[in-house]
C-alpha cells in the first residue's frame, strides 16, 4: 500500500509539472495532444496523475519545451521528472 501511495504521489507531481510546461508555452491540451500524437484525454489523464506518460512522450515533451529559448536554458530533466534541480518557474 504504501508503494502504492508513492507512485501516486510522484504521478501527481510529474502531471503537475506537465501541466505547468503546457501552460508556460501557452497550449492547449488538443496541440500536446498533436505534438505527442495522442488524444487529449490521455493528456488530461497524465496532467492529473491517473496515467504514467510514455518515454515516448516525455522525449515529445522535452522536444516541444525545447523549442523556447528559456526554456532550453532553464528546464533541467531533473525538475521535469522529479521536482529537483533547475526549473523555469
Amino acid at each position: 500500500m504504501k508503494t502504492q501511495r508513492l507512485l501516486n504521489e510522484y504521478l501527481e507531481g510529474l502531471g503537475l509539472r506537465i501541466k505547468l510546461l503546457r501552460t508556460y508555452l501557452k497550449i492547449d491540451q488538443r496541440a500536446i495532444a498533436r505534438h505527442l500524437e495522442t488524444v487529449p484525454s490521455q493528456i488530461s489523464k497524465i496532467e492529473s496523475g491517473k496515467s504514467a506518460p510514455t518515454l515516448h512522450y516525455l522525449l515529445k515533451i522535452k522536444e516541444l519545451a525545447n523549442q523556447d529559448e528559456y526554456l532550453r536554458e532553464n528546464l533541467s530533466w531533473d525538475w521535469l521528472l522529479e521536482g529537483k534541480g533547475r526549473g523555469f518557474l
